[in-house]
């Protein structure tokens, strides 16, 4: 029967080891063209006298440009997207640009890669227009489901309410908001309160400040009472000396359990008649809109109108 010793495996190990190794330096030694994206950088003119005389590039510009790299295997392995930077400083108003090998700046110099040909895009327009600065509204994209018997008291804002926006002014101009990343929250029993990136405007190079927004709702248990002692008033009287009788009403309200543990029923809630109305008969008494309850009845409905 034939013996294994280990030590013959260990000095065959090795050899493969050792072979690998000199295969693979040897391979990366060697010369090789391969395709690889550059970096491209397009910067806006220098700024005139005044700000209104600043001009900054409109069009849309590739981030990259694909080239062909020469270079030893073990350089080109190393590769990265800040290995080389294409710089293109604008000149003019509307200019197409050839775009050269010769532009492209090496910042990796222990690398030893040279850039031969400049395969995609070959050429750039670049179209320039006056810098503008404005302040946009910003709109919250939250889907919220509030949970059963939670109620969302007031609209939902936004911190800040609005956003720099810097940018060409033909792009500035034609913003109607910014839009936050879309976002949906399920069941919610309490108050919302998250930080939110803001939507940049595709094809477009506006530059946002800030780039994210915290987005808040006040969500609070839905509440019943009733409230009575409201004052009843006439609109459209004129000089007419006439009162409702009677001059009180009870009123049945609903909202957040906050707003209504604070509601005052003088202050805070508006009966009235219209006088407008008046044919000889009752007046129906009306609620002017409250924006954070709701009123849900009113006793009594209707209201004569006397004479002092």
């Amino acid at each position: 029967m034939a013996t294994i010793k280990i030590g013959d495996w260990g000095i065959k190990a090795g050899a493969i080891v050792l072979a690998v190794f000199l295969w693979f330096h040897a391979i990366t030694e060697q010369l090789y063209e391969t395709e690889t994206e550059v970096r491209l950088l397009v910067e806006d003119p220098p700024p005139g006298d005044g700000v209104e005389d600043e001009m900054i590039v409109a069009s849309e510009i590739p981030s990259t440009v694909r080239v062909l790299a020469t270079g030893r295997g073990k350089d080109l392995l190393q590769l990265d997207g800040d290995a080389f930077v294409l710089r293109i400083k604008v000149e003019g108003n509307t200019r197409t640009y050839r775009l050269l090998p010769a532009q492209i700046e090496k910042r990796a110099t222990d690398l030893d890669v040279q850039i031969s040909e400049i395969i995609d895009p070959k050429e750039i327009e670049i179209v320039l227009d006056r810098k503008m600065e404005r302040d946009v509204p910003v709109r919250a994209e939250l889907q919220l489901e509030v949970a059963e018997a939670h109620i969302l008291v007031g609209p939902v804002l936004t911190e800040p309410l609005f956003v720099r926006v810097t940018g060409p002014q033909a792009q500035v101009e034609k913003l109607d908001y910014i839009a936050t990343d879309s976002v949906k929250l399920q069941e919610i029993r309490e108050e919302v309160d998250l930080v939110s990136a803001l939507r940049h405007p595709e094809r477009t190079r506006l530059v946002l400040n800030p780039r994210s927004v915290r987005i808040r709702a006040d969500i609070q248990i839905l509440a019943e009472d009733d409230l009575s002692g409201v004052p009843i008033k006439m609109r459209n009287g004129g000089n007419v000396q006439l009162r409702p009788d009677p001059a009180i009403a009870r009123v049945k309200v609903r909202g957040g359990v906050d707003v209504i543990a604070q509601l005052d029923p003088i202050k805070d809630i508006e009966l009235y008649v219209d006088y407008a109305e008046f044919q000889g008969d009752s007046l129906p008494i009306r609620n002017a809109e409250a924006p954070f309850f709701d009123v849900l009845s009113i006793t009594p409905s209707e209201v004569n109108l006397v004479g002092d």
